[in-house]
């Protein structure tokens, strides 16, 4: 029922649309969300270690500014 109603709704002026093209389709837009989420998940990963770096040299930078003030 739903395959044919597919047909049936993709019957444009450019021609008939295949249920294999569909369903291409939608196999070639996961593969793009699946992309921008791994993409995403990059940049977060960047940032955390980023984060870590900045905050270990502000500790360090502290710990050298009150060593040299205590003396």
């Amino acid at each position: 029922m739903l395959g044919t109603d597919l047909i049936r709704a993709f019957q444009s002026v450019m021609g008939p649309v295949e249920t294999a093209d569909i369903w291409n389709s939608l196999w070639l837009m996961l593969q793009g969300m699946a992309g921008i989420f791994v993409v995403m998940a990059l940049i977060f990963i960047v940032i955390l270690v980023l984060g870590a770096v900045n905050k270990r040299k502000k500790a360090a930078q502290d710990d050298d500014e009150n060593n040299t003030s205590s003396r």
